[in-house]
């Protein structure tokens, strides 16, 4: 109301100002008004300012919730550059490993065919050098007579047949190893396709293993396998072979060798022994 009486307290006022006619109780009422206003305008700057610092307050708290928001979707963000990155490192990796896994397993293959054909050469001319001294040992051996065959026609002696390998045994038993192999070599010399023959053979391998002549052995132990592949040796032969490669150091045949055990003579005693071995052999 004090703001619609000011335009007319003024015009009246002003009327009789220039009137000439204007009262004291007019002028009186005139600052009243003036006072009035004059408070109004200070509480609207009030409210004003008021206006204007709630405003900034919801301008501040706009912006934090919208940093607090985007916070999590910077993380987010971040995270899934990260994971691209990681993706993108673990696609390539997969063609790196199989690089060096070729790289490796050629080297590995190129060594052991290496090995193998080193090892067939000295098998050879192992092989070689025992033929020469079967020639030899086919007459007799110095710690044995000499055990002359049968006359053609006449058929062996049970009895000087196994007299001959129960000596050669009791060398072997005495430890005298050299003189028990050449003893079986007369044997098999004299009795070549009796049904010991495949046995005097795999104890002239157990001369050389106990020796520890293993590369000698394995041949002895081949020859078991080769001559006489239906004698009942031969998963005894197998097993030493196996036994001889570890001792040699070489895992990849013994393995092999354990394993043709267990598939070929699976219920056999010397498969049941291989079975234990590979649990071992890594």
């Amino acid at each position: 109301m004090a703001t619609n009486a000011f335009p007319r307290a003024f015009l009246i006022v002003l009327l009789a100002i220039l009137c000439g006619c204007a009262t004291t109780g007019e002028i009186a009422y005139l600052r009243q008004d003036i006072d009035s206003l004059y408070r109004q305008l200070i509480d609207v700057q009030k409210e004003l300012k008021q206006l204007r610092s709630e405003s900034s307050m919801t301008i501040r708290k706009s912006q934090a919730d919208f940093d607090f928001m985007l916070e999590p979707l910077q993380r987010e963000i971040q995270i899934l550059k990260n994971a691209v990155d990681e993706n993108r490192e673990y696609l390539q990796r997969p063609q790196q490993e199989l690089t060096t896994f070729r790289g490796d397993f050629e080297t590995r293959l190129n060594a052991l065919e290496e090995r193998i054909n080193k090892v067939q050469v000295e098998m050879d001319k192992l092989r070689k050098e025992m033929e020469i001294k079967l020639d030899e040992v086919a007459k007799a051996s110095k710690a044995q007579p000499k055990a002359e065959p049968p006359p053609t026609g006449v058929a062996p002696s049970r009895q000087a047949m196994d007299a001959l390998y129960k000596n050669a045994m009791q060398t072997y038993e005495r430890k005298e190893f050299s003189a028990a192999r050449e003893q079986f070599r007369a044997f098999l010399a004299v009795y070549p396709k009796s049904d010991l023959s495949d046995n005097a053979q795999f104890w002239i391998g157990e001369c050389y293993y106990s020796e520890k002549n293993y590369e000698k052995a394995i041949i002895a132990y081949d020859d078991v396998i080769k001559k006489y592949p239906k004698g009942t040796k031969v998963p005894s032969a197998l097993l030493k072979q196996a036994l001889c490669w570890l001792e040699l150091g070489d895992k990849t045949f013994a393995r092999s060798l354990l394993t043709r055990i267990t598939k070929d003579y699976p219920r056999s005693e010397q498969a049941k022994i291989a079975k234990e071995k590979l649990k071992v052999v890594k």
